[in-house]
């Protein structure tokens, strides 16, 4: 991470629009092409992009809970790309669909998981 100091150069940890998959035409692009990688966290559709920043989309089905456990475990999923994504391999796309395992864990257990899953899917550098 470069330092602030050295160039001017100040860390964004936002999460624009922009670093999202929001059209369903890209999910289904991804679910199609996609190689998929699974762990407790859930799975994760991931292909090559020509864009230059690591874009990903966050899903959950009616299979793991109710509204509000669908909700916090995308809030979960989010918050850990929001602080990571500065870390992952540009020129890829993904969508990570949550398991039942992120309706009941902390935030540390979460983040542990989606990182180990984003290693075994080699986007981690």
């Amino acid at each position: 991470m470069p330092n602030p100091d050295e160039k001017g150069v100040k860390e964004d940890f936002s999460l624009p629009r922009s670093s999202r998959i929001r059209q369903n035409r890209d999910y289904r692009r991804i679910y199609r092409s996609g190689k998929r990688f699974s762990n407790r966290a859930g799975l994760f559709y991931l292909v090559k992009a020509r864009g230059k920043d690591v874009r990903i989309g966050f899903v959950c089905t009616k299979k793991i809970g109710h509204a509000f456990a669908r909700n916090r475990a995308k809030r979960l999923m989010k918050e850990v790309y929001r602080l990571h994504r500065h870390e992952l391999s540009p020129h890829r796309e993904g969508i990570l669909l949550a398991g039942s395992f992120l309706t009941t864990c902390s935030y540390q257990e979460a983040e542990k998981a989606i990182l180990a899953l984003w290693r075994k899917a080699g986007i981690m550098e």
